[in-house]
């Protein structure tokens, strides 16, 4: 599939939805929310590393794995960041971590016994870097810049700048942005690259990690449901590369409770395509976080709600033939104020939630043994102040 092809068929395939959304209203009510009832020892399973990005007054990154039920600090954690936290990846193989910050990104090194981060140098000085992937083939990494470019940055296999596969004195490879209020990026594995840009909805670009600039042109905008005041803050690939997802806000506007959206669209070939059930109240008034299940078959919605507490939303993926659906699924669980990040934790046995405005910081939530695709509530824990993102090996 080439994205850089979708600027007149994201056009033709995007469906019109402004008779949906008239007759919506509040005809979908969000589902209850399930209270948390314990704070230790609910489960004894245990996770692989994960990392939250806190972007508090000392920016650090704060290293954790739950051990037999219990939230256990990595060796020497939390460790600095230097200048102010922006963003955070992983890459394909579990051995670095990016850090973005006002200092420029830096590279970590991930000890592969302990988990502990040793901070190495900076590879791209970008003081407004909002959103950082590692292609799954770990040979770059994409920066989604506040100055409005998307830039690819060679790397090693040691996570190094890899100046070698530049021409000498060429720019970095890159493409312009359709806005500089970049939200979230997601990239596929079969060289799909999608960006949230906010007002003015998310933008798609094609990808190849073997070309010298891997790269395509960006498609025009596939703009907000609400075109007058949503807000696309979120954006996820399915694992499977058969569906793009953005969460946006406003995308039901005559509901005061239930107005985030979740839109689906299939990918097939060179089109995108989104089906008339789209898009799904999210279960809360801004969905910036979307998290597709490693199997593929559900995902999940980080709600903000207003003031309240937020709430994950949990859907069925269903397909009848090429058409995607979501079923919601009957309960929510609450997280903190303003949840900011999910994560799936290496083992597969945690879904990790942090939230930027605390009550708390974090949650971890087991998959339900008899009903499947639920997430019951485990542990809860403080992690650190103001958590920007959450990542996992």
């Amino acid at each position: 599939m080439r994205i850089g092809r979708w600027t007149r068929l994201l056009l033709a395939a995007a469906p019109l939805l402004a008779g949906f959304l008239a007759g919506c209203g509040d005809f979908w009510q969000a589902p209850s929310t399930t209270t948390p009832t314990c704070t230790t020892n609910c489960t004894t399973l245990s996770s692989d590393n994960f990392y939250i990005l806190n972007g508090g007054t000392t920016s650090q990154v704060a290293g954790y794995s739950i051990v037999s039920g219990t939230l256990t600090t990595l060796t020497n954690s939390p460790y600095s960041v230097t200048g102010a936290a922006s963003a955070i990846a992983v890459d394909p193989t579990g051995s670095f971590l990016y850090v973005a910050s006002t200092a420029g990104i830096y590279l970590y090194t991930i000890n592969s016994s302990t988990g502990a981060l040793t901070q190495g140098s900076v590879i791209y000085q970008d003081a407004v870097s909002a959103a950082l992937q590692v292609d799954p083939a770990g040979a770059w990494l994409l920066d989604a810049s506040a100055q409005g470019t998307l830039i690819a940055i060679p790397i090693t296999s040691t996570g190094a700048f890899d100046s070698t596969r530049l021409p000498s004195g060429s720019p970095l490879p890159s493409q312009p942005l359709a806005a500089t209020t970049v939200q979230q990026m997601a990239i596929s594995s079969n060289g799909h690259v999608a960006v949230a840009l906010g007002s003015t909805g998310t933008q798609a670009f094609s990808f190849t990690t073997g070309n010298a600039a891997p790269l395509g042109k960006g498609s025009n905008a596939i703009k907000p449901t609400n075109k007058s005041a949503g807000a696309a803050v979120a954006v996820a690939v399915d694992p499977q590369n058969r569906f793009l997802y953005i969460g946006e806000t406003v995308a039901f506007p005559s509901s005061t409770t239930n107005s985030g959206g979740l839109r689906i669209f299939a990918i097939s070939g060179n089109t995108l395509t989104e089906p008339t059930t789209s898009p799904y109240p999210s279960g809360g008034t801004g969905p910036h976080s979307i998290l597709p299940k490693s199997t593929g078959d559900y995902v999940y919605v980080a709600n903000w709600a207003g003031t309240s507490a937020g709430n994950v939303t949990g859907f069925q993926v269903v397909t009848s033939g090429s058409t995607p659906a979501l079923t919601v699924q009957s309960g929510t669980v609450a997280t903190g104020n303003e949840p900011s990040g999910l994560a799936e934790e290496g083992k597969l046995s945690f879904v990790l939630a942090v939230s930027s405005g605390g009550s708390p910081v974090f949650d971890a939530y087991i998959f339900d043994t008899t009903t499947a695709g639920q997430l019951d509530f485990a542990l809860t824990g403080s992690t650190g102040t103001g958590p920007v993102a959450i990542v996992a090996q």
